[in-house]
């Protein structure tokens, strides 16, 4: 039997509450060649009860032997998966239609692209809004420059890869959370282009157990980040200056005092800020202006380096 055209790579733990809605997304979707991998990491629910009643022959469920967290739970699946393109999938998010078709048209077409990433519809407890994109292909410096200075959203639902990428660059890496996601797809534009893709093609839920909202945890996904990306600390001081900065204003917003402290304390140590506020602020305003001013469909189909002044 030939490989499925795509795999979806589904990490779940203890998430049965959201995973029929999840599931569900996937086999309602226009391209129906594809294997849908269920990493379970050692769920304590009853998640697995759940997945052995599914009797569609596209499923399969991997079981680590202990908990693996995201990221390992993702390299699982990429070391599972029969098909030469991959996609991910979050356990509170779901596809829209065209969620595997409309990636799996763009790599047809573009050889030279290893991941695409894609608009996406958000509902959170107060309103719903779109995430959009612009159609456009980013060339291999530009895609890895777009992704340092956080000039276009990584969300794991939006990405969909060439698998020998992923399996090439070492695929994710573990003990990262949050970030994990753009930190690989750096590592992946060195290996050829991004694909922007301006239909959304998946739904963002407010879940009040999701890890996007473990706000204390924000500053040590930071420090694991910058470990990974030494540039946030050289070459693009700036860059990790404004990213510091960001979740310093976010923790002293959400009343974490005790999370600012330590933050501060440990921005500090790690070279991403150095103490002299008036200079944080400055360059944290030039970074914001900038990213602004490359918000745009023409800014980003232009973007080629960064500025000059930033190396």
């Amino acid at each position: 039997m030939p490989p499925p055209k795509i795999s979806v790579i589904l990490p779940t733990y203890g998430r049965r509450h959201v995973l029929p809605r999840t599931i569900a997304s996937v086999l309602a979707q226009d391209e129906k060649d594809f294997e849908l991998i269920i990493v379970d990491d050692c769920s304590i629910d009853d998640t697995a009860t759940y997945l052995a009643s599914l009797d569609d022959p596209r499923v399969r469920v991997v079981r680590p032997a202990q908990n693996v967290g995201t990221a390992g739970a993702r390299n699982l699946g990429l070391q599972s998966a029969q098909a030469d393109i991959v996609a991910l999938l979050d356990d509170d998010d779901a596809y829209l239609d065209h969620r595997l078709s409309a990636p799996l048209g763009v790599f047809a077409r573009e050889p030279g692209v290893v991941a695409t990433l894609s608009s996406s519809v958000k509902f959170d407890l107060k309103r719903t809004h779109y995430a959009l994109m612009p159609e456009l292909t980013l060339a291999p410096a530009a895609f890895e420059w777009a992704l340092i200075c956080d000039l276009v959203g990584v969300e794991g639902t939006s990405i969909t890869v060439r698998r020998q990428t992923a399996l090439d660059i070492g695929g994710f890496c573990q003990g990262m959370k949050w970030i994990d996601d753009r930190e690989f797809l750096i590592r992946a534009a060195r290996r050829g282009s991004g694909h922007l893709i301006a239909e959304p093609l998946w739904q963002k839920y407010w879940s009040d157990d999701g890890q996007s909202n473990q706000w204390e945890q924000a500053g040590q996904s930071l420090l694991n980040y910058a470990a990974a990306r030494p540039e946030f600390t050289g070459r693009y001081r700036k860059v990790g200056s404004y990213l510091a900065t960001k979740i310093l204003v976010s923790d002293l917003r959400h009343g974490l005092i005790g999370a600012l402290a330590r933050d501060l304390r440990d921005f500090k140590r790690a070279g991403l800020i150095d103490g002299n506020i008036v200079k944080m602020w400055r360059e944290h305003r030039q970074v914001r202006r900038y990213r602004r001013a490359m918000s745009t469909h023409q800014a980003l189909a232009a973007l080629k380096l960064p500025p000059d002044d930033w190396s």
